[in-house]
């Protein structure tokens, strides 16, 4: 039987944008990169964990995560002291499985291991079953975002939030600097003036594969995005940041090609 060409295209093709809603599948990002021995999910929540802990987010505070993906290891830290959460993403299905882990849908994604090193980065390891079902609980919706539209939950009009988070969706939604600055934008206008924004990704990535599908990555660095926040009234930085091998490589078997991890939180000027 010949090939197909078009399944040759797509394998070779970059995807981007609206090929998320049918090419991206969330299981086998799942499969990819929130492994039990991902050292760099692990880095990403070390980061995320001291961020938090230098914010002093009050509790009953509502969040929302920005791009959420498939996953939720985002809100673990932050959302401790959450009494709503809301989750967010560009793509139904990944949307689907979220709320497949809310309902506690056996065939849902297993966060038990994120649970259990963040609650030891507290000092709290014997606490991770009451931090997992609070994370659970606080979940209030699953609902589409778009951060290229000025209200990103369109059609929804939501009170704005006390903590925003955000992690690896803007280096993926994003194609060039212009882009991402508004998309910073209409994001933080669903944040409340005082409140606190939590960003993770990688910087200079130009593409990452899920399976053998190839998906565009704005080359992000330090620099745009200290100049993105000041156009929006974000202040207060605090970073933390791993450098790594700045030539294309294979990440945990899989090729993509950004230079650094990185976490940085920020408030939003009152006012």
């Amino acid at each position: 039987m010949a090939n197909d060409p078009a399944s040759e295209s797509l394998e070779t093709a970059t995807l981007s944008g609206v090929d998320y809603k049918t090419h991206f599948d969330s299981k086998i990002f799942l499969e990819n990169y929130h492994r039990d021995e991902s050292q760099f999910i692990d880095k990403l929540l070390e980061m995320l964990h001291e961020l938090t802990a230098a914010a002093g987010i009050r509790d009953g505070s509502r969040l929302l995560d920005v791009g959420s993906g498939p996953s939720i290891y985002s809100v673990i830290s932050a959302g401790s002291r959450c009494s709503e959460i809301v989750c967010s993403d560009y793509a139904t299905q990944n949307l689907d499985e979220i709320l497949k882990w809310v309902n506690g849908d056996p065939d849902a994604h297993n966060w038990q291991q994120c649970f259990e090193y963040v609650c030891s980065l507290e000092g709290k390891s014997d606490e991770w079953k009451l931090r997992q079902d609070h994370i659970r609980q606080a979940i209030k919706l699953a609902v589409p975002c778009d951060v290229h539209q000025d209200n990103p939950l369109t059609p929804l009009v939501l009170e704005p939030f006390d903590v925003i988070t955000s992690s690896l969706c803007f280096d993926a939604a994003c194609c060039d600097e212009s882009s991402f600055r508004s998309a910073v934008k209409h994001v933080i206008s669903l944040l409340k003036p005082g409140g606190t924004f939590f960003m993770a990704g990688v910087n200079g990535a130009t593409f990452y594969y899920v399976g053998n599908k190839r998906f565009n990555s704005l080359p992000l660095t330090d620099e745009i995005i200290e100049s993105a926040f000041a156009d929006v009234g974000l202040t207060n930085l605090r970073w933390h940041s791993v450098t790594g091998d700045i030539e294309k490589y294979t990440f945990e078997g899989l090729p993509c090609d950004f230079s650094e991890v990185f976490a940085v939180s920020a408030t939003r000027i009152s006012g």
